[in-house]
């Protein structure tokens, strides 16, 4: 029996994991690091987000994600995107108070620019 669209839940209630709610300060970049902005965090699980973005804002397929307050960057790619609001699977994380690669010390650079704010 093949279901379709109307059988199955809304796709919210798809995931493999609850998001938590939040409100926190991210930077989105892509680009190696040429290209960045702000955002911010309005969901989060173990496997993705719900990011806010500024209207017209246009979002690459593949970004890195940095959570401001945690000192961390996920590699992650767009799957959804609306007006103001997208939503990001993880691919990657990144703890930027550790040692880093040399390829990524742009992530390192930019948390650092922004916290500072």
């Amino acid at each position: 029996m093949k279901l379709s669209d109307k059988d199955l839940p809304p796709l919210a209630e798809r995931r493999p994991a609850r998001r938590s709610r939040a409100l926190l300060s991210g930077v989105l970049v892509h680009n190696d690091g040429s290209r960045s902005f702000r955002c911010t965090i309005r969901d989060m699980a173990q496997g993705g987000a719900r990011i806010t973005v500024p209207k017209g804002q246009m979002i690459p397929r593949i970004v890195y994600l940095i959570d401001v307050r945690a000192r961390t960057a996920r590699q992650a790619e767009l799957v959804w995107a609306g007006e103001h609001l997208a939503g990001l699977k993880y691919l990657h994380c990144v703890d930027l108070a550790k040692p880093l690669d040399p390829a990524l010390i742009f992530l390192k650079r930019i948390l650092d620019a922004h916290a500072a704010r």
